[in-house]
């Protein structure tokens, strides 16, 4: 057989138990600690909601920022290609032809400049064939100063030569229109480089 032990829930002696006081509570100091605790809280939520926003504004602004860069390399690569072949016309056909009429008035300046500080030698202009017969109606019958004008085939059509005494003046207008070209195709072919590795 077994056994069944039981607990023994008899008072012996004991007198009765009184309860301790619960100690007392100081409310204040809980609504202290509420309001201290809320307030950071609040605060770190505060913090917390700003650092999230700078970063989204962050965000926001590098995108914007790439989008505009990219638009404008875009639009640039664009007009780019546009102007390319207006600017080869310029450089091939107008400014040729401007240059060419700018010549003789380019001519007749220098020819005065030199004439004053050269005024008791003659001075003497040479040009290509071509451009002889426009300098001579340009300068006309009685230039106003001792110039003679001299053909010499070395020379091309925007290339003159003028000489008086010890001085000399070389006016290269085709060198100038050569160095817009070159310019003009350097730029072109650094854009296009650019555009293959951009």
């Amino acid at each position: 057989m077994s056994r069944l032990f039981l607990e023994d829930f008899s008072d012996h002696g004991a007198g009765p138990q009184i309860d301790p006081e619960p100690p007392a509570i100081d409310t204040e100091e809980i609504r202290l600690n509420a309001y201290e605790e809320g307030y950071r809280a609040g605060w770190d939520d505060a913090s917390a909601a700003e650092a999230a926003a700078r970063t989204r504004i962050g965000a926001d602004f590098e995108k914007t920022l790439q989008e505009l860069s990219f638009g404008y390399h875009e639009a640039r690569v664009h007009v780019l290609e546009a102007l390319e072949p207006l600017l080869s016309v310029m450089v091939e056909r107008v400014l040729p032809e401007l240059a060419r009429g700018g010549l003789a008035r380019k001519v007749v300046e220098i020819a005065r400049e030199m004439a004053e500080t050269e005024a008791d030698r003659p001075l003497q202009l040479q040009v290509c064939p071509e451009n002889r017969e426009a300098l001579e109606e340009l300068v006309g019958a009685d230039p106003g100063l001792p110039l003679r004008i001299v053909d010499d085939p070395g020379l091309g059509p925007g290339q003159a030569v003028l000489r008086g005494g010890a001085a000399e003046r070389e006016i290269d207008i085709d060198g100038m229109l050569a160095a817009i070209r070159s310019a003009l195709n350097d730029f072109m072919t650094t854009e296009e480089e650019a555009r293959r590795h951009g």
